[in-house]
């Protein structure tokens, strides 16, 4: 008997993600920066964040607002790459001791 791997849903979702962050790495070394690579990161935070909030922190059965906050805190630091990009200097700016 020859030793057969079944890949299961788990595994199959963990597969999707490792290649989302090997994705958003390659991206990150193009050294290209502009709202292309921007709204990129951000679906790619958005979606990975919902995968690993609905199956690997099982909250799909939890208590709805419990699932709200996560999903809430992961569209806000989807949000923060979208600010960081459109104002960083603003936000350097505001930030800077001189």
């Amino acid at each position: 008997m020859t030793g057969l791997v079944i890949i299961g849903h788990t595994e199959k979702i963990w597969l999707v993600l490792i290649g989302l962050t090997f994705a958003g790495a390659l991206l990150g070394e193009t050294g290209h920066a502009g709202w292309p690579l921007t709204l990129t990161v951000f679906f790619l935070i958005a979606f990975k964040g919902g995968i690993v909030i609905d199956y690997y922190m099982e909250m799909r059965s939890a208590n709805t607002r419990i699932r709200n906050i996560l999903r809430m805190f992961v569209a806000l630091i989807s949000l923060l790459v979208i600010v960081s990009h459109g104002w960083g200097e603003v936000i350097r700016r505001l930030t800077t001791i001189n």
